[in-house]
This record gives structure tokens, sequence and C-alpha cells, in this order.
């Protein structure tokens, strides 16, 4: 835990660097910096400059709150990486930007100093590696799951709404920080804005509901499906302890011969697929439509 605590105070060091060199330079700064750069790495555009270290400021206090809830969450290594590269980019961003205006006010160039936008985003690196490695956990068995008792004709259905407030904060501040760097620098990442703000629609709200049909996953906000298992193809459903980087890490996660939904690290559904594969949803009181689930595969095949 101390190693954690330390990664998440290294996503704020970008932030008091932020502070300080505001404190330093604000009395040297035009009202008006350059905030954009053509292809010859010359200003084509320009903003307060208050305006703008505030904006960059916010993603930094942002990504700093972002570490230290990760900091505080089981096996959340991933998401410190990911505070670190953009509290570190942002600060980057500043010092290349405020940098290149003190050298030459009159005519601000970026020349070499793109280089530390890079630098920053490798920051996340070093948080990663001052939270150490990964601990190994034991695997845990999954519980015996007792089949609820339906009558022939019973229908019961199960339906849950799982929310990430965290992934949610993550990818907004990832969507803030591709629309900076796309608004001040590199106008060509535009487009990388969509996988964010996808991220952010497809997973902060999904619906799971269990019922004579199989498993099915609806994104909340946008009312996409974004899983169907068909009951069918359903071998077993057990209850399990989800540890998110033994699926891949967070979010939608694909590897061979299994898949997962993994919005936290807890309690969670495990099915078992006649083909051999496995699918993972992180949930509360799985054991509910694992239940449910057993039930209806015994019934359905008499």
């Amino acid at each position: 835990m101390r190693r954690l605590l330390v990664s998440a105070a290294l996503v704020w060091l970008p932030v008091g660097v932020l502070g300080l060199t505001w404190a330093a330079w604000h009395g040297r700064l035009p009202d008006r910096i350059a905030t954009h750069w053509n292809g010859t790495g010359a200003a084509d555009g320009f903003g307060p400059a208050s305006w703008f270290w505030g904006t960059l400021l916010a993603i930094g206090v942002a990504a700093g709150v972002a570490g230290v809830v990760a900091a505080r969450t089981p096996g959340a290594r991933f998401l410190l990486t990911t505070a670190g590269s953009v509290s570190g980019a942002a600060a980057a961003i500043w010092l290349a930007t405020a940098g290149a205006t003190l050298a030459n006010p009159a005519d601000a160039r970026l020349g070499w100093r793109f280089l530390l936008v890079f630098a920053g985003l490798v920051w996340g690196v070093v948080v990663a590696a001052a939270a150490g490695p990964r601990p190994v956990t034991a695997p845990v068995g999954a519980p015996a799951v007792d089949p609820l008792e339906l009558k022939p004709t019973e229908r019961v259905a199960y339906s849950s709404t799982l929310r990430s407030p965290l992934l949610l904060g993550v990818t907004l501040v990832a969507a803030a920080v591709v629309a900076v760097v796309a608004a001040t620098t590199a106008p060509a990442v535009w487009p990388v804005l969509a996988l964010p703000l996808a991220a952010a629609l497809l997973f902060a709200r999904v619906r799971v509901t269990a019922d004579r049909r199989g498993l099915r996953l609806v994104a909340g906000l946008v009312g996409v499906p974004v899983k169907r298992i068909a009951l069918a193809d359903i071998d077993s459903a057990e209850p399990a302890r989800i540890a998110p980087m033994e699926w891949g890490g967070w979010g939608y996660r694909v590897a061979p011969g299994r898949s997962a939904l993994v919005l936290r690290s807890g309690p969670g559904l495990v099915l078992r697929l006649r083909d051999g594969r496995r699918f993972a949803v992180t949930l509360d009181e799985p054991e509910v439509p694992a239940a449910l689930l057993t039930a209806l595969r015994h019934r359905a095949s008499g």
C-alpha cells in the first residue's frame, strides 16, 4: 500500500509543476499566449494565458484525484499509469507552450519543445514503476450455487444496473487531454477524441439482464447491446472474485478463450460456455443470477 500511495503522490507532482511555473512566469507572460502551432512549429493560434493554464491545471487535478482513488482500489495499477500520463501531459503542454512564448514573445515557435509532451506521457510509466509489480494472488475457487426452484411454466428474470464513476471520470479526463492537445498542437488527433467518449457512453452505465433468453448486457446511456449469450450456449454460471488485471484490466476485455466486462474489482459472475470460452462481468450479489441461469439451464435441458 505504501508504494501505491507514493505513486499516487507522483501523479500530483506535475500539478505542483503547473502551480510553481505559473507563480514564477505569470508576471512575464503576455495576456495572450500561443496555444496552437502549425506544421512548421510556428504559432497560429492564441488565447488568454490564465485560461489556458487554468484548463490544464483542472485536467491535472482531475488526474490527481483519479490517482488517489486508484491507489485505494485493489489492482488499480493500470488507472494509476493512466492518471500519471494525463497529469504529466497537462504539465508538459504548459511547459512547452509557456516556454516557447517566454523564449520569443513576438514570434513563439514550438521547436524541440514538442518532445516535452511525449515526456509527459511517459510520466505514467514512472508512476507505474513506483507502484511496483502486481502482487500474485492465489486463485479462489467458485462457491457452489444451488439452482433456484422454478415451476415448469414460471417466468423469472434478473436485472441490475452497473455504474462506474471512476471509469467515467478517467475517460472524460482522457477526452479533455486529447481535446487540449488537438486544439493547441496537433489538430490531426481530433478523431482520437471519439475513443474515450465512446468508452464513456458504452461502459459508464451497463444494464445486465438474465432470463430464459440467457445473459444480456446493454449500454445504459445509449441502449446499445454490449454482449448477448444465449441460454443454450451456457454450460455453467458461477459467482467469483474478479481481479481486473487477471482479466486484462478495466473495461471490456477480450483475450484468447475469455472475455469480460470489468468495472471494478470484487464479486462477479463467470459463465463457462459450451465451446470452452469464459465470460465474466462484475456484479453485486452474483449468486442470484448464477442460481437463476443454472435453474433455467436445467429446466431447458429437461
